[in-house]
């Protein structure tokens, strides 16, 4: 059988490996391993936290050397307009089954299959807390998987059978909705009782185990999930919204609050982002350029690099190596003679996800600044979300420029960028673009069709660099303005025709193990599995 997420169905039997290699993921060897009943032994709630420990690193697998360079860069980060992917064929929309499998795995084979066992274990024991944090993580991970296929298997998932069942991406949301509530009000209710609730301690790499912090992050997550749908179901995600917002748990609101996933005293594999400056793989996009340089964004010095004399661009026109020592974003789709060694020649990632500080600089899962610029969206959108837009859209940026200038930029300078005029700048990139991304300011205006960009570029840099989310998010809005790319590689996809990259279609080996299923969630999706097929939420044409 050669389904990648075809579990054995007596879930709470785990791999050999995992008692043996503490710090290594459940096994990138599930389905072989899987059939063979020798390698299993029973798993305790002893394990509880070491499972819980790989759920966590599995599900942020995307974001880390493990997988980053595939899912993140030539994905996530390419497609929101964050940066230029150095490989011009996946700059320019080619798909690679290979890495797109591998994604799928880190859902289905490696996080989940772990979570699966903490909760059938913590349910057989009755033991509450464990259960419901473990079903929050669960529901971060395939919110994350939904909105990148689309379709997926969700009840089924790690349950056996001869098939494993898709489901529309609206009943997985509606079941993710239902699965947050629940948790949510049973980790309320034990934290009446002991409001310093501490679950897994340091094996929790985000939270050390406080379950206030977790609550606050699922009611942050039931918000995003709410907003998420507010284009295709209105009424629920209102619904949804105002009673995450008014949730006594509280949200993320301070920088304190920021989800962030350490990875002080890992092992390679527990790296961040630097793989990919260590392989000179991203560049700065044009669009970042546009709006970071025009608003003088005081966090364009922490996000990016000024561009470093190289030995390989010694010999390039003028016209690149001019670029060196200020700030330059590349056009993303661009002729392929142009990414190597010209990409050199523009802005890099910060210092702090430079090669060196890969056991520094913590993994973003979600950021408080997040929370206000959802609750901007709810207020205008209508929603009681407790204030105004500009009140919250205000706040985002503050928190934002906080989380990455703290201590270093005075209240003063923060509030002059707020209340700032200025507005995106024509980049300096020969030979593309010789205009501005937009033409909005920061300055929050008193036009609801300008505000409503407002919020969503704001939030789209506040978001860096969680390009996953910023993704889903410009999938949803088509803001911020960001340029479309000048050449596709991939006839499925064709910037001429306004076409972006919607969705990563279904991995191969699923159409060789589950094929059924397959099809099933195909005929969800409108009965073709492309690139650039709307997901549920999408209400966006995607093309002229």
């Amino acid at each position: 059988m050669n389904n990648t997420i075809i579990n054995n169905s007596k879930i709470k039997l785990c791999w050999m490996v995992l008692l043996f290699m503490a710090l290594s993921s459940c096994t990138n060897n599930f389905t072989d391993i899987n059939t063979d009943k020798t390698q299993f032994m029973e798993i305790t709630a002893s394990q509880y936290g070491e499972l819980f420990y790989k759920a966590e690193h599995e599900g942020l697998d995307w974001q880390t050397t493990n997988n980053g360079s595939r899912m993140q860069s030539t994905h996530a980060s390419n497609y929101c307009g964050y940066t230029v992917c150095g490989m011009p064929d996946y700059d320019k929309n080619v798909m690679r089954s290979s890495w797109e499998r591998r994604g799928f795995e880190d859902i289905y084979v490696s996080a989940l299959p772990c979570l699966l066992s903490i909760m059938d274990i913590a349910e057989e024991e009755g033991n509450i807390g464990v259960y419901n944090l473990a079903l929050v993580w669960k529901v971060f991970i395939m919110q994350k998987a939904t909105d990148v296929w689309g379709p997926v298997p969700y009840t089924e998932a790690g349950r056996g059978g001869e098939s494993v069942a898709y489901e529309s991406q609206k009943d997985v949301y509606y079941k993710m909705f239902e699965e947050l509530v629940s948790a949510v009000d049973a980790l309320n209710g034990l934290l009446t009782n002991d409001s310093d609730l501490n679950i897994f301690g340091g094996n929790d790499r985000i939270y050390g185990g406080n379950v206030s912090q977790w609550v606050k992050f699922a009611n942050t997550l039931r918000l995003r999930m709410a907003i998420r749908i507010s284009n295709v179901e209105p009424a629920k995600a209102k619904t949804e919204a105002e009673a995450a917002v008014a949730n006594p748990g509280g949200m993320l609101e301070n920088n304190s609050d920021d989800a962030l996933f350490s990875v002080v005293g890992l092992t390679a594999a527990g790296n961040a982002l630097p793989r990919l400056e260590m392989q000179r793989q991203d560049a700065m996009s044009s669009s970042m350029e546009s709006f970071m340089k025009g608003y003088m964004d005081p966090r364009m010095q922490e996000f990016w690099s000024p561009v470093e004399e190289d030995p390989l661009i010694s010999d390039i026109p003028d016209s690149y190596r001019k670029n060196i020592g200020g700030y330059h974003g590349f056009t993303s789709g661009s002729r392929d003679e142009e990414y190597s060694p010209y990409i050199l020649a523009f802005s890099r990632y910060g210092a702090r996800f430079k090669d060196g500080n890969q056991y520094l600089t913590p993994i973003n899962v979600i950021n408080a600044a997040e929370t206000w610029f959802l609750k901007a969206e709810g207020a205008w959108r209508g929603w009681n979300m407790g204030g105004t837009a500009q009140e919250f859209y205000e706040k985002g940026i503050e928190v934002s420029i906080k989380q990455w200038r703290e201590g270093e930029i005075s209240n003063d300078s923060i509030q002059n960028y707020i209340n700032s005029t200025s507005t995106p700048i024509a980049p300096d990139n020969y030979p593309y673009n010789d205009a501005a991304a937009s033409d909005i300011p920061v300055k929050f205006s008193t036009n609801g069709e300008v505000q409503y960009e407002q919020i969503m570029t704001q939030k789209w840099m506040a978001l860096f660099p969680i390009s996953f989310e910023a993704w889903a998010e410009y999938r949803r809005t088509r803001l911020p303005k960001i340029y479309a790319k000048k050449y596709s590689n991939n006839a499925n996809v064709l910037p001429s025709n306004g076409q972006v990259v919607t969705r990563i279609p279904f991995i191969d080996r699923e159409y060789s193990g589950n094929a059924v299923a397959v099809d099933a969630a195909i005929e969800m999706l409108g009965g073709e599995d492309l690139e650039n097929v709307p997901v549920w939420w999408d209400i966006n044409t995607n093309g002229n």
